[in-house]
């Protein structure tokens, strides 16, 4: 199999749960799956991460707050195979899902407010979210082993015609010459069998999570203007298995199993601003921008001799950076129990490098639009509700069968409850609806879906 052929086929991405950008989280707290617009957060420890600035603004005191999501999903791939796979080998279209369900999402912000300092500290999924399992293999891969299939079956061609020429010349001593062909013949046609045998019978199991954290301060500088600045660590780790039980493969192979373990690190800065203007009391307006994130990942390990032909190796390296972003967000207390907020992100995905262990990618810049609304029904009792678009920078080109990056509408809504002045206790819930996308493997169009669904349980904890 030619290793461009397989570097086309293969393009591992992250398995996010849910992406505002290509890579970057935006569903971080319990908070956000009750109202998507969260830009101008300055009365929750969760602006710990959206808002930063808005630290500064909160009352007095220590703030902690920890949730975990519930991610309920289906990833789906289609692939039309085209005339040749059709007619050669009987295969039509192709396909393959995920359902495998996120249970443990966590997230924690802690916020300390005194006078006009204020410190926070964040953590959370900051970039993948969990595992990918395909029983059937996903159509990048079918299609990678298809490629083979063909590619073998026509050198095996060549060979059979040169080892038949070389007979035609065995009288004038060219025999030895004539099984060497023959040989070759019967290598490439086990190969081009060996292959077929593959892309109808492989599983494919991926993992990504990028773990972060930051840590910062805010500081009041009037009573209408705050700035902040924080500090972001993050770790990730990618894993790859690809499983085949048949005989050829296991013995070329030495094994059922492909696999790679892959680690990287990245650091970044965030920066904020707030301002409550004083000519329109309850106004929020907020801004804060994410430096780019450059993930470096090395490959630790390796299983499979197959495994070099995809280029994995323990020499490998490659980055998926999180993209530079810039958060805008306008709030208005439009009376007492009301609150109403517009919030945009806008993602730099063209000055990051958002690649595969074996692919580069070019997905244009991405953004998404939020409205909600946070209304106080008693002294107890408050809810949310919110909407939002995402856009991304997506290509026929540029783009993933592991996890598809696609154009999405949410809505979401939530309850939070104050069973007493220390106590904050948080419930949401998310429906994601995603545009399918095309996307070219090899010239073939292969159909990418997604559904996710999520739920989320918060509490915070106010000692004083």
């Amino acid at each position: 199999m030619k290793k461009s052929v397989l570097k086309a086929a293969l393009v591992l991405s992250a398995t996010a749960a849910f992406a505002g950008g290509v890579e970057n989280k935006t569903n971080m707290s319990t908070g956000y799956l009750r109202n998507p617009s969260r830009n101008t957060e300055n009365q929750r420890p969760e602006a710990a991460f959206y808002n930063i600035a808005g630290t500064a603004f909160m009352k007095e005191g220590l703030y902690i707050e920890a949730g975990n999501q519930f991610v309920f999903k289906e990833y789906g791939n289609e692939l039309k195979t085209g005339n040749y796979f059709a007619s050669t080998y009987g295969i039509y279209d192709y396909y393959s899902n995920d359902e495998t369900t996120v249970y443990l999402y966590p997230n924690a912000d802690i916020v300390f407010k005194k006078s006009r300092w204020s410190i926070f500290a964040n953590f959370g999924v900051y970039a993948g979210g969990g595992a990918l399992s395909y029983s059937e293999g996903t159509s990048a891969t079918t299609l990678m082993f298809l490629n083979g299939a063909k590619t073998c079956k026509e050198e095996a061609a060549k060979y059979a015609y040169a080892a038949a020429a070389a007979a035609a010349a065995s009288a004038k001593g060219e025999t030895e010459l004539a099984s060497n062909y023959n040989n070759s013949y019967m290598t490439y046609g086990k190969a081009a069998m060996a292959s077929l045998a593959m892309a109808k019978h492989h599983s494919l199991d991926v993992t990504s999570i990028t773990y972060g954290g930051q840590l910062g301060a805010s500081f009041q500088v009037f009573d209408w203007l705050s700035l902040a600045a924080a500090f972001r660590y993050v770790t990730g780790t990618q894993d790859m298995s690809l499983t085949c039980n048949d005989i050829v493969f296991m013995a070329l192979n030495g094994g059922n199993t492909i696999s790679y373990n892959a680690r990287g690190f990245g650091e970044s800065c965030v920066f904020g601003v707030h301002v409550k203007p004083t000519f329109a009391p309850g106004l929020d307006i907020a801004l804060q921008y994410q430096t780019l994130s450059r993930i470096a990942y090395d490959v630790n390990t390796v299983e499979g001799n197959v495994a070099p032909f995809f280029g994995i190796t323990t020499d490998k390296t490659f980055r998926t950076d999180l993209p530079a972003v810039l958060n805008f967000g306008i709030g208005y207390q439009a009376f007492k129990p009301l609150y109403l907020s517009a919030s945009f992100n806008y993602y730099f995905n063209n000055f990051a490098d958002q690649d595969s262990i074996l692919s580069e990618t070019d997905y244009d810049n991405s953004w998404e639009l939020a409205f909600g609304a946070d209304y106080r029904i008693c002294k107890y009792i408050g809810v949310s509700a919110g909407f939002e678009y995402g856009k991304q920078g997506i290509t026929a080109k540029s783009n993933s069968t592991f996890n598809p990056v696609l154009d999405s509408f949410v809505v979401g809504g939530g309850i939070e409850i104050y069973p007493h002045e220390k106590f904050t206790i948080t419930g949401a819930f998310m429906y994601c609806k995603y545009f399918d996308a095309d996307y070219s493997l090899s010239s073939i169009k292969t159909e990418l879906s997604k559904k996710i669904t999520m739920c989320s349980i918060g509490l915070t904890y106010k000692p004083f």
